[in-house]
C-alpha cells in the first residue's frame, strides 16, 4: 500500500511537471505579476526595502534579504499577501559589492569579511589571494572582490576573494589608510633611483641668486614651490618676480617618474597625512625653494600699474637659478604687517617688499572685484591630533593679509601664463567653469524672479558676462548666493582656452604648483618649449579625463576623512550648543554647518518643530515655514544642540535650540 501511494504521487508529480498547459499557466501568472527594479536599502534588524525611481519603497522580508545586500540594484516581483505587499528579488542588475573594503572575522573557523557600510551582521565567506603575504587576523582591514552573488546563476551564497591587506586592526593610521583604499589612492610617495639634471636644462639659465626672493607658507611646509620678489620703478609701477620650483628639469617627459606623476595627477592632502605626487627627494628637497639654498626655478617677471593692470608687453618667462633669502610663515607675516610684531628675518629688503606687497594685494583685490570675481573668504578648518591620532581640537583659520598677498601674486602669475598660452601657443591645460548647469537654468530664472531679480533670462544667465553680472549682485546677499550655488556646474579642464565663470576670467591656466599638480608640470614644459623654440606638443585629452577623475576621488577622500574626524570629535559633545549656518533645506529637514569647527550636521524636521502638521519645508524657495510663516531660510545663523552621532555612517544629528519656542 505504501509502495502504491509513493508510485501514485510520483506519477502525479511527473504529470504536472510535463503538462504543457500547466507550464503555460505558470508562465502567464509569472508575466502578470507586477515587476519593479530599484536599489536595496538594508536595515540593521535584518529586513530591508527596495527603493524605486518613482520614490516608492517595497518591504523585503528577512529571508529574502539573505539573497541581496545594501546598495544592490535588482529587479523582481511584487507579491501580495493578506493586503500586504512585499518584494521578491529575482535578477541582479548591478551589485554594490564589486571591489570593496571590509574587516576580517571568523565564523565556525571559516574566514569571513564584513563589508563597510553594511549591517554589522552581514558577513561574506572569503578566500585569500596568493599575492596577499600578510597573515590576516580578526579586525584587520582588507580590499576584497566579490566572486559570487546569490542572484547570479549557479551561485547559492555570497563569496569573495581578499586581494590586498590595508591596515592592522590596532594601527592609529587605520582611518587614513582605509579612506585611501576606499578610493584606490596611493599610500606612499613614489621612489626615485637617480635624480639628475640634463645638460639642456642647465643651458641659458639666468643667475638670479642675488635677488631677494622669499617664501611665505605654513610653518610646517616642506614642499615650497613659489617665492616672491618685488620692487617699484620710477613710475610707481610694481616690478614683480615670481619664482616657481622646476621639477621638470629633473623629470624627463614620458620617463618612468613622469608616468607616475601623470597617473597620480595631484599630491593627496588629508588631515596630518600627505602623500606627495613626486618623490620626497624632489618635493621636499631638490625642488623645494628653501632659504639659503641655490635652486632651479622658472621665473615670471611682470610689471603691474598702480590700478592693478598687468603691462602685458613687459611680461617675461625665463629659466633661472635663485636663492631664497627667507622662509616666512603666514601668521608671522600677518602679525608683522597688521600689528608691527617682529618678523623672523632681519633682512630689511624683505621687510620693504612685504609693505609693497600689502599695497599691491589691496590694489589687485579691487581690480578683481571690478574686472573678475572674488570668492567670499570662509576660512579653513584645521584638525589637531594627539599622539594616538585622535582629534584634540578643531580651529578655524581665517585668511589674513599674508594669505591675500600670496593668493593675489599667484593669480597674477597664472594670468601672465594664461596670456602666453592664449596668444603664443594656442593650447595648454586650462581650468574651466561654465557657470550654471543648463538643466537647472529654468529653476534659476524662477528663483531669481521670485526674489525680485527679473533682469536675467535663460540666455543671459548661461553667458559669461551675464553670470559675472549676476554674481556681483548676489555675492553680498548670502541667502541668494547659498541657494544658487547648488545649481552650478562642476569645474573642469580643457586643452583650449575657455572661460572660468567662477573666477570671472575669460581663460585661466595654472603653473604655480608643479610639485603638487601634474597639469602645472605640463604647462611648465609648454612655456619652456616656447622659450627655447622647440616643438610644441598639445596635451593628451585622456590626461584631462584622468585629472578630473582623480580630483573627484581626492575630494571624496577629504570629505570622508572630515566626516569621520568630526563624528569622532563630537561623539562626547552631546547636548552642547553650537552656532551654525543653514546651508541646505530638503524635505527631511535642514543641513547646517557649525561656524566654529566646520562640521556639517543634519537637523530633522521633528527637531525643528515638534508638531508635524504645522511645519513645511520649501526646498525650491530655500525656506522652512511654520504655521505658514517663513521661520528659517538658507544662510540664517542659528543655534543647534548636538543630539546624536551615528558611528556607522558618521552622520551627526542636532536640534534647533529654540525648537520649543516655535
Amino acid at each position: 500500500m505504501i509502495e502504491f501511494n509513493i508510485n501514485f504521487l510520483t506519477s502525479v508529480k511527473h504529470m504536472f511537471q510535463n503538462n504543457p498547459l500547466l507550464a503555460q499557466l505558470k508562465q502567464e501568472l509569472h508575466e502578470q505579476t507586477p515587476r519593479v527594479e530599484g536599489i536595496v536599502r538594508a536595515h540593521e534588524k535584518g529586513f530591508g526595502f527596495l527603493d524605486t525611481d518613482n520614490k516608492k519603497s517595497y518591504f523585503i522580508p528577512v529571508a529574502k534579504m539573505k539573497m541581496v545586500c545594501n546598495g544592490d540594484k535588482i529587479s523582481g516581483s511584487i507579491i501580495s499577501n493578506n493586503d500586504k505587499e512585499f518584494f521578491e528579488p529575482e535578477l541582479l542588475i548591478e551589485s554594490s559589492l564589486q571591489k570593496f573594503i571590509g574587516k576580517i572575522g571568523f565564523q565556525d573557523r571559516a574566514m569571513v569579511v564584513y563589508p563597510e557600510n553594511m549591517p554589522s551582521s552581514f558577513a561574506i565567506r572569503c578566500k585569500i589571494n596568493e599575492q596577499v603575504s600578510e597573515k590576516l587576523k580578526e579586525g584587520d582591514w582588507v580590499v576584497a572582490t566579490l566572486f559570487a552573488h546569490p542572484l547570479q546563476k549557479e551561485s547559492k551564497q555570497f563569496f569573495a576573494e581578499v586581494t590586498r591587506f590595508i591596515v592592522d586592526s590596532n594601527s592609529p593610521y587605520q582611518l587614513w589608510l582605509k579612506t585611501l583604499a576606499r578610493y584606490d589612492l596611493e599610500t606612499h610617495a613614489p621612489q626615485a633611483d637617480t635624480l639628475t639634471i640634463s645638460d639642456a636644462e642647465l643651458d641659458n639659465r639666468q643667475d638670479l641668486t642675488d635677488i631677494h626672493f622669499f617664501t611665505i607658507d605654513s610653518e610646517n611646509t616642506e614642499d615650497m614651490d613659489d617665492a616672491i620678489a618685488v620692487s617699484k620703478d620710477e613710475q610707481g609701477y610694481y616690478q614683480l618676480m615670481v619664482a616657481i620650483a622646476d621639477p621638470t628639469a629633473y623629470i624627463a617627459q614620458n620617463s618612468e617618474l613622469d608616468n607616475i606623476a601623470k597617473a597620480r595627477n595631484f599630491t593627496t592632502y588629508l588631515p596630518d597625512f600627505n602623500i606627495p605626487m613626486l618623490p620626497k627627494e624632489l618635493a621636499n628637497e631638490l625642488c623645494s625653494l628653501k632659504a639659503n639654498e641655490k635652486r632651479l626655478a622658472m621665473i615670471c617677471k611682470m610689471r603691474i600699474d598702480n590700478t592693478g593692470n598687468i603691462i602685458n608687453d613687459d611680461t617675461i618667462f625665463m629659466p633661472a637659478w635663485i636663492e631664497s633669502k627667507a622662509k616666512l610663515a603666514y601668521n608671522n607675516v600677518s602679525d608683522f604687517l597688521e600689528n608691527n610684531d617682529e618678523l623672523t628675518t632681519n633682512d630689511l629688503t624683505v621687510k620693504q617688499q612685504l609693505n609693497w606687497l600689502v599695497d599691491l594685494a589691496k590694489i589687485r583685490i579691487t581690480w578683481r572685484e571690478n574686472h573678475a570675481l572674488v570668492f567670499k573668504d570662509n576660512g579653513d578648518y584645521c584638525f589637531e591630533l594627539d599622539e594616538n591620532r585622535q582629534v584634540k581640537s578643531i580651529t578655524k583659520q581665517t585668511r589674513r593679509i599674508a594669505n591675500h598677498i600670496v593668493e593675489e601674486v599667484m593669480v597674477l602669475a597664472n594670468q601672465a601664463l594664461t596670456l602666453q598660452l592664449q596668444t603664443n601657443i594656442g593650447f595648454g591645460i586650462f581650468n574651466i567653469h561654465s557657470g550654471f548647469d543648463n538643466k537647472y537654468i529654468e529653476q534659476v530664472v524662477k528663483f531669481l524672479n521670485d526674489n525680485g531679480i527679473s533682469e536675467f533670462d535663460k540666455e543671459s544667465l548661461l553667458s559669461f558676462d551675464g553670470y559675472v553680472r549676476l554674481r556681483r549682485i548676489i555675492d553680498n546677499v548670502p541667502f541668494l548666493a547659498t541657494k544658487l550655488r547648488k545649481f552650478q556646474s562642476p569645474a573642469d579642464f580643457s586643452i583650449e582656452p575657455q572661460p572660468h565663470f567662477g573666477l570671472g576670467f575669460d581663460a585661466y591656466a595654472t603653473w604655480t604648483s608643479p610639485i603638487r599638480k601634474y597639469g602645472d608640470m605640463v604647462n611648465h614644459r609648454l612655456i619652456k618649449a616656447y622659450i627655447r623654440s622647440q616643438e610644441l606638443i598639445s596635451p593628451d585629452k585622456e590626461q584631462l579625463k584622468s585629472m578630473n577623475e582623480r580630483r573627484k576621488m581626492l575630494r571624496l577622500a577629504e570629505r570622508d576623512m572630515a566626516e569621520n574626524l568630526y563624528a569622532q570629535y563630537l561623539a562626547d559633545k552631546i547636548d552642547q550648543p553650537y552656532s551654525a549656518e543653514i546651508v541646505d533645506i530638503n524635505r527631511g529637514g535642514a543641513r547646517v554647518r557649525l561656524c566654529d569647527i566646520g562640521a556639517f550636521v543634519f537637523v530633522p524636521l521633528s527637531m525643528i518643530h515638534s508638531i508635524k502638521e504645522e511645519i513645511a519645508p520649501c526646498p525650491d524657495e530655500g525656506t522652512i515655514k511654520i504655521k505658514d510663516e517663513v521661520c528659517y531660510k538658507l544662510a540664517d545663523i542659528v543655534t543647534v544642540i548636538i543630539r546624536q552621532v551615528k558611528s556607522q555612517n558618521q552622520s551627526i544629528i542636532a536640534k534647533f535650540a529654540n525648537e520649543d519656542e516655535k
